[in-house]
């Protein structure tokens, strides 16, 4: 299929990796600028795409010539994979390109709740020096770390937290024996147990109809006084309003989010700039080497597809009927 000339398309402003260059010389490259995604779509039989840009079925339908869309990332729910399936379009995503940079995002947000890092940070910028006691944070060394999803990030959190943290690691979730968790040094417990036990909550699952709004005010009340709960997944897991009354009441200590339900946050929520809470705008995967891997991973599988090979990471298998 080299001689096939087809037509790139990317929604970033800015591809920060050499990706572009693994791409056959046949290939025309025609970036769309965020404020008028439409351009040249048409023309397009390829999508690198990010999740700034919702693929549904109407702006598939402007792009009649897609033939696969190609996720910077783990998360497809920016892209309506049965309208894909409908239009012969394959999806692919990239699930172990952004593991390193999000894993580590996870366990910076950990210790900075811990050891209070944005209030003390505040004192400093606005003179106040004193005194010490209102900024006594924790040590995490022996605290339990609890991960709603085992996946890659849940696993790598775990590492880095039982063996270069000291902390005890349980999990939940439904696709992990114990036996594997076992392996990983992680103790696997009940949906109940892992929230009331955890000291330190930090959800990686998915955003599906049974996870919307799975950390609402019955859970947050489930959880130990004093508490902290981190979201590096998706934004629809957490009820924000319960989270906000968890963090006013005291019941929780802190929050580290970097994802929000809707993204942007609103102007007036009450989590932008929340004492209590440390939040980063859906960054926690966006590093040099993240960013370059989950490029280059997307990349591989377009060229990939158009050299009549097999595509990794197709999340809408039933396309291949």
């Amino acid at each position: 299929m080299a001689e096939i000339e087809f037509t790139h398309l990317w929604h970033e402003a800015d591809i920060l990796s050499d990706a572009l260059d693994l791409l056959p010389p046949h290939v025309i490259c025609l970036p769309a600028p965020k404020q008028d995604p439409t351009v040249n779509i048409a023309l397009a039989q390829a999508a690198l795409a990010s999740s700034s840009l919702h693929y549904d079925g109407p702006l598939m339908d402007l792009a009649p010539n897609l033939r696969i869309i190609a996720r910077t990332g783990i998360g497809v729910d920016n892209v309506d994979l049965a309208a894909a399936t409908q239009r012969g379009i394959i999806v692919c995503n990239t699930p172990d390109g952004p593991t390193e940079s999000t894993a580590e995002h996870t366990v910076a947000m950990l210790l900075a709740l811990a050891k209070m890092l944005k209030q003390g940070d505040a004192s400093v910028a606005a003179g106040n020096f004193g005194p010490r006691s209102a900024l006594i944070g924790v040590e995490v060394q022996g605290k339990i770390l609890g991960l709603m999803g085992l996946g890659r990030i849940g696993r790598r959190v775990a590492q880095i937290c039982r063996d270069g943290l000291g902390m005890h690691v349980i999990a939940h979730d439904p696709f992990v024996t114990q036996d594997q968790a076992e392996t990983m040094g992680v103790r696997m417990v009940a949906v109940d147990e892992l929230i009331a036990e955890s000291h330190f909550l930090s959800l990686h699952a998915p955003a599906i109809p049974s996870t919307h709004k799975m950390m609402n005010a019955a859970r947050f009340a489930q959880m130990r006084d004093g508490a902290f709960l981190l979201n590096m997944a998706r934004g629809p897991l957490v009820d924000e309003s319960a989270l906000v009354d968890a963090l006013n009441s005291g019941k929780l200590a802190g929050a580290g989010l970097d994802v929000f339900d809707p993204e942007p946050p609103v102007a007036d929520s009450p989590l932008r700039g929340h004492p209590k809470v440390i939040a980063t705008p859906h960054s926690a995967s966006v590093t040099a080497e993240g960013r370059t891997r989950m490029e280059r991973m997307a990349v591989e599988r377009i060229v990939a597809f158009f050299n009549g090979e097999w595509v990794e990471s197709i999340v809408n298998p039933d396309v291949m009927k």
